[in-house]
């Protein structure tokens, strides 16, 4: 009996901390059971690695967003960051080398990161910072080529390929997922990016630098944005300077259903993975289902609204109903029963 009770004790904090993720893990189950009742070939090896091929970029982007909300801010630029990324690592090929347009598209990457956290950490709202951001890496990336150019060497596009029936890639991004896990839970820089979003002033008090950490965590976020940008290079064979359009919107819709929260202190990555993963699926179906593209955008705003606006209404409906609760039982208690 001893071991039972020790055991469901045990099991109570692992319950506590997937709470968050179980929206998101329902919504998809969900996508699959209606992929799988409405298509014959949702299923199929063919359709699950083009799945993966999809999603991977947009999860790279979702988890350095995951940093930028959870420290209590967020990166309106990532596309931006993409598309530049992108732009100058597909033109710096030919005269560089593979290597050299890496570090190039990198160093444009984690330039633009900085920056970021440079006026971020200066008391600028996060919202006006990276909106300007956007404005001017967009701008860049459209200046450099303001068509899809540049020269990808075939044995960068490689790495966009298959081995068997599985992307070459995917097991790195897997474990890039899960180092992004363990950061946040296991080192000082996630732990103070968490406490940065919950109470900046209690984390300057308890001495945490809190401008090196937030410079910190807006590279990590380009970071994340650049290797993202890469992968869409080599997939595309080109660099296109709009090609990271979408993923700021889809990137805050991942971060939201998967339970960290807007303004910080509480970031659940392993939500943001699963709801990268969902957002795909959902593509995945509406294509296989022949939905036009141009419905896929609100649906997505839709998802984003609902996944702020549950918790809070679920949040207030619990509220009253324990203040409901505490009325009856003062009520119901003898007179002078209090004194």
């Amino acid at each position: 009996m001893t071991g039972s009770i020790s055991t469901a004790a045990g099991f109570g904090p692992l319950l506590r901390a997937s709470r968050p993720l179980l929206p998101v893990l329902a919504f998809c189950i969900l996508l699959v059971v209606i992929g799988a009742v409405q298509s014959r070939v949702f299923l199929s090896a063919f359709n699950l690695g083009n799945l993966a091929i999809q999603i991977m970029p947009l999860l790279l982007v979702a988890i350095g967003q995951t940093y930028a909300v959870g420290s209590g801010g967020l990166d309106l630029s990532v596309g931006s960051i993409v598309s530049v990324v992108a732009v100058v690592t597909a033109m710096s090929f030919a005269p560089f080398g593979i290597v050299g347009g890496l570090l190039l598209g990198l160093g444009a990457g984690l330039a633009i990161g900085a920056l970021n956290g440079l006026f971020v950490s200066r008391g600028i709202e996060p919202f006006l910072v990276t909106l300007g951001t956007l404005s001017l890496a967009q701008g860049l990336a459209l200046f450099i080529t303001p068509v899809p150019g540049g020269s990808v060497p075939p044995q960068f596009r490689a790495i966009a390929g298959y081995w068997g029936q599985m992307p070459i890639l995917l097991p790195l991004v897997l474990v890039l997922a899960g180092v992004a896990i363990w950061s946040i839970r296991h080192t000082r820089t996630g732990a103070n990016i968490v406490a940065v979003g919950g109470n900046s002033d209690v984390a300057h008090l308890c001495g945490i630098p809190l401008r090196r950490t937030i410079i910190k965590t807006y590279v990590i976020c380009a970071a994340f944005a650049a290797l993202a940008a890469f992968l869409v290079v080599a997939r595309t064979g080109t660099g296109d300077p709009t090609i990271g359009a979408r993923f700021t919107l889809d990137s805050l819709a991942a971060v939201v259903l998967g339970g960290t929260l807007l303004g910080g202190g509480r970031v659940v990555m392993a939500g943001t993975i699963l709801g990268a993963i969902a957002l795909g699926l959902l593509s995945n179906v509406l294509n296989l289902l022949q939905v036009p593209a141009f419905y896929q955008t609100p649906v997505k705003g839709l998802l984003v609204i609902g996944a702020v606006l549950l918790p809070s209404v679920v949040g207030r409906i619990l509220a009253r109903r324990a203040a409901v609760r505490a009325a009856s039982a003062y009520r119901a208690q003898p007179q002078g029963a209090g004194a």
